[in-house]
């Protein structure tokens, strides 16, 4: 099988903290996301955790990815005591993962001369599953009335927009 051209994969990394007992000078236990690349992200848990991940960096070999794991972990304890100081947190569990996305953003409905009768869904990112979800049905009104007038949008060879300068 060929590798798709219009995916990527990035590695992403996460920890969950022992629990906290006082957040009070996280207004509200505020979500955080970042929009900085690499970007970070904090959020408490109902158990009273702390999640904080992000830190992405660009590499799909998981043994690059995997021996970056401590010294991210300790990173993303860094970047919440900037900004809480006064919360003291350990990392309980950590990981590290690969994110995928698309070059434009929008999933992909693979079809490929060498695996004949077979559709390949890419649901990437975020919304992974809710396009999952809308290529299923454009997916099975293809298959069952042999058309799907939005098949075309998601096709891997799809014409990709050019980016304004």
């Amino acid at each position: 099988m060929k590798k798709e051209k219009m995916v990527s994969f990035v590695s992403t990394y996460t920890i969950t903290t022992n629990r906290v007992e006082d957040f009070s000078s996280c207004h509200n236990r505020t979500l955080i996301w970042e929009t900085a690349r690499p970007y970070v992200f904090m959020r408490t848990t109902a158990d009273n955790r702390v999640i904080i991940g992000g830190l992405d960096e660009n590499t799909a070999y998981p043994e690059v990815r995997d021996s970056k794991l401590m010294n991210k972990k300790d990173l993303l304890v860094q970047e919440f005591n900037k900004l809480f100081p006064d919360i003291k947190i350990r990392p309980v569990y950590y990981s590290a993962a690969f994110y995928g996305g698309t070059v434009d953003g929008l999933p992909i409905i693979g079809i490929y001369d060498e695996a004949p009768n077979s559709y390949f869904l890419f649901g990437f990112g975020d919304n992974g599953t809710v396009y999952s979800q809308i290529l299923s049905k454009i997916l099975t009104e293809n298959i069952v009335t042999g058309a799907s007038k939005d098949l075309d949008l998601y096709l891997q060879t799809r014409p990709l927009l050019k980016k304004e300068k």
